[in-house]
């Protein structure tokens, strides 16, 4: 006979468990990454008769969680690529800011620095305006040095950034390690029913690492997860965890890189890392921070190099030449800290007008050593010294061993080292050292012209350099001008032919000009020492001339072409980066949207499933008491 008394009470256990589930829905409505429960209820096994088979009721068999893999990898997925958007852009636009703006611009900087050197050409004896000269150099000096310490403090938060979320993917990989332990266990014990809740709490951990770095997930058929990052690194398997740890960069040891625990990091990449809050940080590094920095440097190198070589042909108020006028640059070559040779290159900037803000690679191949640009693969080989964009490196010192690898870049500290070395105004080299007169006896239509000082190795002069015309200088019938005192020797120079202006060189003496016109015989010029040049201004125009000149980025642009061009780039990758935040927000919400609909709770389900269980218990509970009365009423009949 069909027990009623039992179907009405596996009826009710079954109904409990329902409504247990519904109530741990609604419960968890808020909860973050918490999937759907559903109890499945099924038949029990009917009683066979004469006649026919009687039910027996049903019980539930499972609770089901509401999962769509898909829909979970997809939130995962888009969480790393937003959080590395959103990393990149909020780092980036600090930098846009710093550079772009008007207040603290290093164009404003360089417009009163060139402003200053344009009021001395004005009045080149005059000290109040030399004085403003010096001083302006010290503001281009100090915005220097300024923009380089903003930017050095974002790549020292930068590497706290990166050490914090590695701590963080150390714990939230051990708690994974954690939790297939006790899903596993769990699985084992409950005859392949499932953790529900355990699941969940490690798809919600797995998102959590998925905003710090982007990980692929390998599903075990014992219900474990592996978690692999970057390519393939294992990161957790089973219950094992392997940590991540951060190095100091072999190069650049204010840098920090991103490695496997207990192993070296030898090139200076963060290979293990793939989107991300990671990604982003690397990509702002790589793509903003680092070029800025190179950048900058390269402009305070421009002017050092291009600025110096010009004021040391110059001669100042004491009538001596000039010197530096901002202090000289050094450049070295950083070697990887896992080089075992003892080679030590020296690197010369010899045109700095062809340096490129690129990081350059210096290796060693136990035969020849390679200098590569890194931007985009150029480079030459040879056994030394090597020679590529007005880089000069001569790797004669030490001994060299297969292997060996050394970074240079040229713009990488040089802004942090920008300094003034001229402090007395007296000491600005605004003359030329040298001047020209014309003879007195000429007669002829000829004129000495664009004088410039090439080279300071032959001054000041040991006395003065007489040029005469002679119209049988270099024989009968071969005209020139004839040299006394300097390099001696003849000019040629034939009026019928280059009247229209001939360019000549002093040898050794470094001073170059031009003559025009129809001498006739005797007409002179005399070049000499420049004595009392308190007045003349040529060499300081000559400085204020660099302010339009293209001195940088391969003879491409000048300093504020320069600075200007870097401005722009740093805000369109900016602008790039927030136009891929936008697109990656977007696709995180409908992918949250989508796995809500299909794994989220409903109230009004919820509501309506409460409701039809509790409608379900309460028959289930008269189906109990229809028993007891029935039991009753059979124990009184026999009790009479």
């Amino acid at each position: 006979m069909v027990d009623i008394l039992k179907m009405g009470s596996n009826s009710l256990r079954s109904l409990q468990h329902g409504l247990s589930t519904t109530g741990h829905n609604i419960a968890n409505v808020n909860t973050e990454g918490y999937s759907r429960q559903t109890v499945h209820f099924a038949s029990n096994e009917p009683q066979r008769f004469g006649f026919g088979f009687v039910g027996q009721g049903a019980e539930a068999v499972s609770v089901e969680r509401s999962y769509n893999r898909f829909l979970t990898s997809q939130v995962q997925n888009f969480t790393a690529s937003q959080s590395r958007y959103e990393a990149f852009v909020g780092f980036s636009a600090r930098v846009d800011n710093i550079l772009a703006n008007s207040e603290s611009s290093l164009n404003t900087s360089l417009q009163k620095f060139f402003s200053a050197v344009a009021d001395v050409s004005a009045n080149p004896s005059a000290l109040p305006e030399r004085q403003v000269l010096v001083g302006e150099s010290e503001n281009l000096v100090n915005r220097h040095q300024n923009i380089s310490r903003l930017l050095q403090q974002l790549n020292d938060e930068t590497n706290s950034e990166m050490r914090s979320s590695v701590v963080e993917i150390n714990g939230l990989a051990n708690s994974i390690g954690e939790l297939n332990r006790e899903i596993v266990s769990a699985s084992s014990s409950g005859r392949g029913a499932l953790p529900n809740d355990l699941l969940d709490e490690r798809d919600r951990v797995i998102k959590q690492l998925s905003q710090i770095i982007s990980v692929t997930i390998n599903e075990q058929d014992d219900g474990s997860i592996n978690v692999f990052v970057g390519k393939g690194q294992a990161l957790v398997v089973g219950s094992q965890t392997t940590h991540l740890q951060t190095q100091r960069n072999p190069f650049d040891s204010s840098r920090l890189e991103i490695g496997v625990a207990g192993q070296l990091n030898v090139n200076g990449r963060s290979e293990f890392v793939s989107g991300g809050k990671l990604q982003g940080l690397l990509d702002f590094r790589d793509r903003v921070l680092l070029p800025a920095q190179s950048r900058l440097g390269l402009i305070a190198l421009g002017m050092t190099e291009t600025v110096n070589a010009q004021h040391r042909l110059g001669k100042d108020i004491n009538g001596d030449m000039g010197g530096d006028f901002f202090s000289p640059l050094t450049i070295t070559a950083a070697g990887n800290t896992n080089n075992t040779g003892t080679a030590d290159p020296v690197v010369t900037i010899t045109d700095v007008t062809l340096v490129r803000a690129s990081d350059y690679e210096l290796a060693y191949d136990s035969a020849n050593w390679q200098l590569t640009r890194l931007d985009d693969g150029t480079s030459v080989t040879g056994p030394g010294p090597l020679q590529l964009d007005g880089i000069d490196i001569d790797v004669s010192t030490g001994t060299p061993v297969a292997g060996d690898t050394f970074i240079i870049n040229p713009g990488r500290t040089a802004a942090a080292e920008f300094a003034v070395s001229l402090s007395d105004p007296r000491k600005i080299a605004a003359a030329y050292p040298v001047i020209v007169a014309e003879g007195s006896n000429n007669t002829g239509a000829v004129a000495l012209t664009d004088l410039t000082i090439d080279s300071g190795s032959g001054l000041p002069l040991a006395g003065p350099i007489q040029l005469s015309f002679n119209p049988d200088a270099l024989g009968l019938g071969v005209p020139g001008f004839d040299v006394t005192g300097g390099p001696g020797g003849v000019l040629a120079y034939d009026p019928a032919t280059e009247s229209d202006g001939k360019q000549f060189t002093l040898t050794g003496i470094g001073v170059s000009f031009q003559l025009s016109g129809i001498p006739q015989a005797g007409d002179s010029f005399e070049i000499a020492d420049n004595v009392g040049s308190t007045g003349d201004n040529r060499n300081i125009l000559a400085i204020g001339e660099l302010q339009y000149q293209s001195v940088l980025n391969g003879g491409q642009d000048n300093y504020q072409e320069f600075y200007g061009a870097m401005v722009a780039d740093v805000g369109v990758t900016h602008r790039q980066g927030e136009t891929n935040l936008t697109v990656e927000t977007s696709l995180l919400q409908q992918s949250q949207e989508f796995r809500e609909s299909a794994s989220g709770v409903n109230l009004d389900e919820e509501a309506a499933n409460l409701l039809r269980l509790q409608q379900a218990y309460q028959a289930s509970a008269q189906l109990v008491k229809l028993a007891d009365e029935l039991f009753q009423t059979l124990i009184n009949s026999v009790s009479r």
